[in-house]
């Protein structure tokens, strides 16, 4: 029995800890789930925000997306969204800047952020914004108002045609499904089209890893990274791996200053000349080049 025990001890899955913050915005309760990195309490640390899609929740987010298995030295947090009439009265996040903000969840990330720097040993230059959904448009929101306190941002499963209200190019990673309804194709190519811009992309196009390309910026521009992959509306699978090297990529390079971009290494797909750039990455149909007009 004591053989038995010790081999299902060795087996079973390793379930990482994490906290949960409550905190009082303007007299609201507002919650996320935190998994602390494994060394958050000692060394300044990354930390990523990752907000769940609207009807979903912190908690069975955190379960299928799994960014805190997959990057342990970062401290990972998984916001909870609050009850939105404009989402069918659904738990969700202000996704277009046209809308109250109802639920304050500009102040939440604000007090958040606050928060967990009083908690933990965070690195200020390596915060970052990532989300799915009505939450990647909600990091697409932050992109364009808060673009000085995160180094990068990583949208998965959302749409913005225009990007209103940013102003100041940053690293992006935008991932979106083959399997989504054709009809939003257009509006997909036209989200791809205004982050290459947002970012002074310059024309040029790379691969930086297989299937993703890489619209390479013109001075004082940033990376855009778009992906598509072989799924429908949900999280990609086995994709959180390009998220996190996309993610330890970029810093700022002092807080509230443009993010800084690690040289790829040598070998790398980013390495590459771009000579191949017209066919990097496969996609619902080739996106229109991403030249300032």
């Amino acid at each position: 029995m004591r053989l038995l025990a010790l081999l299902l001890m060795l087996v079973a899955p390793t379930v990482q800890a994490y906290d949960t913050l409550v905190l009082d915005v303007d007299g609201v309760k507002r919650s996320a789930r935190v998994f602390p990195g494994k060394r958050a309490d000692a060394a300044p640390s990354p930390l990523l925000l990752v907000f769940h899609g609207r009807g979903d929740n912190e908690r069975d987010f955190s379960r299928a997306v799994g960014l805190h298995d997959d990057w342990p030295e970062a401290i990972v947090v998984y916001p909870r969204g609050q009850v939105r009439e404009d989402e069918a009265g659904m738990l969700g996040w202000l996704g277009a800047p046209d809308r109250d903000d109802i639920n304050n969840d500009l102040p939440f990330v604000d007090r958040l952020l606050e928060e967990l720097q009083s908690r933990y040993e965070v690195d200020p230059r390596r915060i970052y914004a990532g989300g799915f959904s009505n939450g990647g448009r909600f990091t697409f929101l932050l992109l364009a108002r808060k673009p000085e306190t995160f180094a990068a941002f990583v949208s998965v499963g959302a749409l913005s045609t225009e990007m209103p209200g940013a102003t100041l190019p940053r690293p992006v990673m935008y991932l979106f499904g083959k399997g989504e309804p054709r009809e939003y194709e257009r509006a997909w190519a036209e989200t791809v089209v205004a982050l290459a811009r947002l970012n002074l992309a310059d024309g040029r196009r790379r691969e930086w890893a297989p299937g993703f390309t890489e619209y390479m910026a013109g001075d004082g521009g940033a990376p855009t990274i778009v992906s598509l992959y072989e799924a429908g509306h949900i999280w990609p699978y086995n994709g959180n791996a390009h998220i996190v090297r996309f993610l330890e990529e970029h810093r700022l390079d002092s807080p509230g200053r443009s993010p800084e971009s690690s040289s790829p290494q040598e070998g790398s797909p980013a390495s590459r000349d771009g000579s191949a750039d017209q066919q990097a990455g496969p996609g619902l149909h080739d996106p229109p080049a991403a030249r300032e007009e």
